[in-house]
């Protein structure tokens, strides 16, 4: 009997460990990757001691990839379980992290989840839209919706259900399109404060304005450009590019966080123009090289 309550008592603490619930943070304060981990040992991943979005003695997660490597890191411990849940009041639908590229090539970065408790093809779906990690930018806030809306089945023909109330791994990637593994990049990619959350990231006033402020890049670029965003947006909008002279030399559409491909430019200096489906208008300075 005595044996029997210690195993209990040994086991409720791991099964709690392993199911994912609202407000979970993994905040890297106890020193560890907080199993967050890589199927490759070339450059495992690092909890670094100091230098997070806090400043002094805030830890983060440094996850690296070597030249055309996979830049990604999953989990398969606290992050599993039921995201779905049939009270909706508990129910997972953002996921919000702090980011920083500390590399010198463009992150996209998404997030994957699959259910492998089936025979035959396991059911994975993936963020429809990636978030642009710019080098040199610094710490940022981002979220990712989780919804069945802003994810989509790369795999097989189960539902997102299927996936959503059983998880049994997430993953941090980088791709320009949904997928489960990671395009080729040489990147370096920190992370913080990986929150489980109903809502979607509250932003302070100061993040707000940041959020408003939209970045053009790379500048100077000889193919392609992003406007960024710090949060997953999927608004189509508006752009124009001019020469000096204020001629229309291209013009198209596109979102925020995807590439405009400029490589049919004659090198030279330009002005770019975006307006949003609300009226906004951003306009930059462009170099073609």
């Amino acid at each position: 009997m005595k044996k029997n309550l210690f195993i209990s008592l040994v086991l409720l603490p791991i099964f709690g460990f392993t199911q994912v619930v609202l407000n979970q943070v993994d905040d890297f304060e106890d020193y560890t990757p907080r199993n967050w981990t890589k199927s490759s040992s070339t450059l495992p991943n690092q909890n670094i001691t100091t230098g997070g979005p806090l400043g002094l003695n805030d830890n983060f997660l440094r996850v690296q990839s070597p030249a055309n490597g996979q830049l990604v890191t999953f989990n398969k411990a606290q992050w599993m379980g039921d995201y779905y849940k049939n009270d909706t009041s508990g129910r997972v639908k953002y996921i919000s992290m702090d980011v920083r590229n500390s590399g010198t090539n463009i992150i996209f970065l998404r997030l994957a989840f699959t259910n492998d408790n089936w025979t035959g093809t396991d059911p994975i779906f993936a963020s429809i839209n990636a978030i642009a990690v710019l080098p040199g930018e610094g710490w940022k806030k981002i979220n990712f919706p989780i919804t069945e809306t802003a994810m989509t089945n790369i795999s097989t023909v189960q539902g997102y259900t299927s996936v959503f109330s059983n998880v049994t791994e997430v993953r941090i990637l980088h791709n320009d399109s949904p997928a489960w593994d990671s395009d080729p990049i040489e990147a370096t990619l920190d992370i913080d404060n990986i929150m489980a959350r109903s809502t979607p990231l509250l932003l302070g006033v100061n993040d707000f304005e940041e959020k408003k402020k939209m970045k053009l890049y790379p500048n100077p670029s000889n193919e392609s450009i992003i406007f960024s965003s710090n949060e997953n947006l999927n608004e189509n909008f508006k752009y124009n590019i001019f020469d000096l002279a204020g001629k229309q030399v291209l013009n198209g559409t596109s979102k925020f966080n995807e590439k405009i491909n400029i490589k049919n430019l004659t090198e030279g200096n330009y002005f770019i123009q975006i307006e949003t489906k609300k009226g906004e208008i951003f306009k930059e300075k462009l170099i073609k090289n």
